[in-house]
């Protein structure tokens, strides 16, 4: 279901890289909420509870952080490639690692920081500043894995508080209504090709959420990380598919030191905090709840 739903958001990736080329990128996030919004209404009306939330402030601040993360993603699609951009925001568990330090005092194993070196060095790799292949277009993927990472840990504040699929419900209500604010200010009527391709972006973006719900009920997260990172080799095949897209020698090697860095990190053992609850990096699976 992981494999899966990675090979769903890819492909949602692909249709909004080809809106972005003439779509704002918050209309597209827009588009994206407003499809889910849809999709959930009759697991909304069937379940009306799942609309209550014991800690509904971290809920919207969690729904922002993942819209930003998902709109500054969408940006860089003008002009990074597919599988460049998806292997920056791998970046995630590296930002979660240093957060969870910061905010919460939790106590980083050196494993743990080498892993994040590793990481880091890999995105050196991929960006290889002073080569003359450095563009400011590299820090939007950077900075929605840092959203996303905020996004995370407002998900482990929230614990165990509420239910997957209330936070699956806030999430994309949150992110609707925010982007519902800004969208006028950006908005440009859609063609037909263009309808049709929202519409298979939003309807393959649900899709994905869904399966990680039911995925994460039934196996413990950090046996499932490794398994995010199929995301990766999704956006190099669909990304030479669709743009004949190929990232060159050294975007490769980068991509290696980011996945090895990051599966190390998913495969080290729990640390124990302040907080008596065991935590688990999360990696960057898109906008898994």
């Amino acid at each position: 279901m992981i494999v899966v739903s990675m090979l769903l958001f890819t492909l949602s990736d692909v249709l909004a890289k080809q809106l972005a080329q003439s779509v704002h990128a918050v209309e597209i996030a827009w588009l994206r909420c407003l499809g889910a919004v849809l999709l959930l209404v009759p697991v909304v009306a069937a379940r009306p509870a799942v609309l209550r939330s014991a800690k509904p402030r971290l809920q919207i601040l969690r729904g922002l952080c993942l819209l930003v993360s998902t709109t500054l993603l969408i940006a860089s699609f003008r002009t990074l490639g597919l599988a460049e951009a998806t292997m920056l925001v791998f970046m995630s568990p590296f930002f979660l690692t240093a957060l969870s330090a910061l905010i919460f005092g939790d106590r980083v194993s050196r494993a743990h920081w080498a892993a994040v070196a590793i990481g880091l060095a890999g995105v050196a790799v991929v960006v290889r500043p002073g080569f003359g292949t450095l563009s400011p277009a590299v820090a939007l993927p950077i900075l929605s894995s840092l959203g996303w990472a905020a996004g995370m840990i407002c998900t482990r504040r929230i614990g165990g508080a509420d239910s997957s699929v209330t936070t699956l419900v806030w999430s994309v209500a949150v992110g609707f209504a925010a982007a519902s604010l800004a969208v006028p200010f950006v908005f440009s009527p859609l063609d037909g090709a263009q309808v049709v391709l929202a519409i298979g972006m939003a309807a393959a973006w649900t899709g994905a959420h869904f399966l990680i719900v039911l995925a994460y009920r039934s196996y413990p997260a950090w046996q499932l990380a490794p398994f995010s990172y199929s995301q990766v080799v999704w956006s190099v095949i669909l990304g030479y598919a669709a743009f004949t897209e190929l990232p060159d020698a050294m975007a490769f090697a980068g991509s290696a030191l980011i996945l090895s860095g990051g599966l190390l990190a998913a495969g080290l053992p729990d640390t124990r905090t302040h907080n008596p609850t065991r935590f688990r990096i999360q990696t960057r699976s898109q906008d898994a709840p």
